[in-house]
């Protein structure tokens, strides 16, 4: 039985953005809520599903049980919507979802974008008030273009307090609201879906102490960068084979509902995947120290 005094730790403000999960403790990689609609702005979340645990153990297995998942204490999150074409990893999928050609842009499918230039059309925008899992927010921006890349949010201690996602009494889920703009795709393309990779980390200690913590944070995208060179923080403990499995990603799936053109066939069409370059992650997924808004002060989140 949870503790009356760990039950007043929960504000109804964080209330409102938790519900409680059952049974998906194993397997509740953080994802996206919801499938955008081509075309159409709108309001989505991450799903946070379980605290923060060393995957060294096998995913399902006993040992993995076990284990009791650490609070969430932050979120951070890199997006692949940049002017530059070299931020972001663009590949064809074949059938399978399997990565085959790596395409330079998505000026051949989606509309408002341009040869040479990258995916801007993304519209990120960040959400402050009752929908918010965590009261501190910075959002990562590009000096040059202003864009939203990515953002960081936490639980405080300052500038501001609130609770941590509760996740050793009981699994719950917490939801990171963000904005996403209208995409469509081209009336000449033979793309069926464009799935936009986001790379996320859920971050769970923060100190010195916590630098080797396989618990200290998980990293959710497809595999390691320069940075993030912690396998045992990563989706699972084996790195992906991209030519012979999907890696994971937060996902959010545009799937098309325009009519596909004549020429397109079963043969010739295709889905497209989207994610940000593994220097951006490097650049924007951590969470800067120092004193806010130009970081969270306190102790340091390790990568």
């Amino acid at each position: 039985m949870i503790q009356n005094k760990t039950l007043k730790k929960l504000t109804v403000y964080t209330l409102a953005t938790l519900m409680v999960g059952t049974g998906q403790l194993a397997l509740a990689h953080t994802g996206v809520k919801d499938r955008p609609v081509e075309g159409t702005a709108g309001y989505t979340a991450f799903t946070v599903g379980h605290g923060c645990t060393t995957n060294a153990a096998a995913e399902g297995s006993a040992e993995a049980a076990a284990l009791v998942p650490q609070n969430v204490i932050a979120v951070s999150a890199v997006f692949p919507n940049s002017a530059d074409p070299q931020d972001a990893v663009i590949y064809k999928l074949d059938a399978a979802g399997l990565q085959t050609t790596t395409l330079p842009d998505l000026s051949n499918d989606i509309d408002g974008v341009t040869a040479g230039v990258g995916f801007t059309g993304l519209g990120v925008g960040l959400i402050a008030g009752g929908g918010t899992l965590f009261p501190n927010f910075i959002p990562a921006i590009n000096p040059t273009t202003k864009a939203i890349r990515g953002f960081h949010t936490w639980s405080g201690p300052s500038p501001y307090k609130g609770a941590d996602l509760q996740e050793s009494p009981v699994s719950m889920t917490g939801l990171v609201p963000f904005r996403y703009g209208a995409i469509k795709f081209k009336s000449t393309s033979c793309a069926k879906s464009l799935k936009i990779r986001i790379a996320v980390a859920n971050w769970c200690k923060r100190g010195t102490a916590s630098k080797k913590d396989a618990d200290r944070v998980d990293v959710w995208m497809g595999h390691t960068t320069a940075k993030f060179t912690d396998q045992l923080t990563m989706p699972r403990n084996l790195p992906y084979d991209a030519t012979k499995e999907v890696p994971f990603w937060p996902t959010l799936t545009l799937t098309r509902t325009s009519a596909l053109p004549a020429t397109c066939t079963a043969t010739n069409s295709y889905d497209l995947s989207i994610e940000p370059a593994d220097a951006d992650i490097d650049k924007y997924l951590p969470i800067p120290a120092g004193k806010f808004p130009a970081g969270a002060p306190g102790t340091p989140f390790y990568n």
